[in-house]
């Protein structure tokens, strides 16, 4: 809706609350639904869910935040919040995982080690 040349503006994707889209969506940046979602929803950044949303589908994405209803597993590389008025029902893959109070889960969690720079030996010892 919104669109920028400015790779570092955080606004992206918007999906009003009238939207009703039936299918997966595909987005390169960062996306607020206020709508319904009946599909799976691919980012390369982070997915919004707006309070009275509803997603019914998988969410993978670099970070979410869930203030709606969804229905799927997330799977996520950094960080999850479930806010609030967040109703979810699947599984959580994600590195951190922040529930608020009144957040609704019915699902397991699986938490992932953040990835660590590798850092290379240096073989001190003389030969």
């Amino acid at each position: 809706m919104f669109q920028s040349d400015n790779k570092q503006n955080s606004l992206g994707t918007i999906l009003a609350p009238e939207i009703n889209i039936k299918g997966d969506i595909n987005v390169s940046g960062n996306i607020i639904v206020y709508g319904t979602v009946h599909g799976n929803i691919i980012s390369t950044g982070t997915v919004n869910t707006a309070k009275g949303s509803t997603i019914d589908g998988n969410i993978k994405a670099q970070s979410n935040f869930i203030s709606g209803e969804v229905n799927g597993d997330v799977d996520v590389d950094k960080k999850v919040v479930l806010g609030p008025s967040c109703k979810l029902i699947g599984n959580i893959k994600a590195s951190i995982i922040t529930m608020e109070e009144g957040a609704n889960f019915d699902g397991m969690c699986n938490m992932l080690q953040a990835k660590e720079p590798q850092v290379e030996k240096i073989n001190t010892s003389s030969q």
